[in-house]
């Protein structure tokens, strides 16, 4: 065996070893970078797509996954509370709320707050706002993150969206319901 071979091998091995095998990647719409993810998140603002931007929160499973995983006291009372029929109707409810938010920011709010130039929209800049563990004893971390827009009249807009980083994939988990001027 070659040297090459042994690094090859052994890298291999150690990105096997680091994975974590409560992630289920295929149930989630994740990206590499958070960069890409912002795009991602901008191209659905500059198109005023709601389709495209409901389609990247799409990420119930992820929530229940990392719930699962958590062994705090905190997430032992909401895993409790989920499995009622409560906690079930509540999560639905809020699941919807979220749905109406980012319909409201799409059919009404953005046309108010701006008109959006397609030819100059863009992402000017990604700042991370605040990053905390997802839980106790939780493998991912919840960030918050601003995408700094431009619409070509020179005012910056900004957009505040939050992501859980999980075995080095990122993941949308909440989008603002309308762009704030900092």
């Amino acid at each position: 065996m070659t040297t090459k071979h042994f690094f090859f091998l052994s890298l291999c091995l150690f990105l096997f070893a680091c994975a974590d095998p409560s992630y289920k990647g295929e149930n989630y719409v994740s990206f590499d970078t958070m960069d890409e993810l912002a795009d991602h998140t901008t191209e659905s603002i500059r198109l005023q797509d709601e389709d495209k931007m409901l389609q990247l929160l799409d990420n119930d499973a992820l929530l229940f996954d990392l719930l699962k995983n958590a062994t705090g006291e905190d997430a032992q009372k909401t895993k409790a509370y989920l499995s009622t029929a409560e906690g079930k109707k509540n999560f639905e409810i809020s699941q919807l709320s979220k749905k109406q938010r980012i319909n409201a920011f799409f059919s009404t709010g953005l046309a108010q707050q701006i008109k959006i130039d397609k030819g100059a929209f863009q992402k000017t800049g990604l700042e991370l706002v605040s990053e905390t563990p997802y839980s106790k004893g939780s493998p991912a971390m919840l960030q918050r993150y601003r995408i700094m827009l431009n619409n070509g009249d020179g005012v910056t807009y900004a957009y505040d969206i939050q992501v859980v980083l999980w075995n080095n994939r990122y993941h949308l988990v909440e989008a603002a319901g309308f762009l704030d001027k900092p």
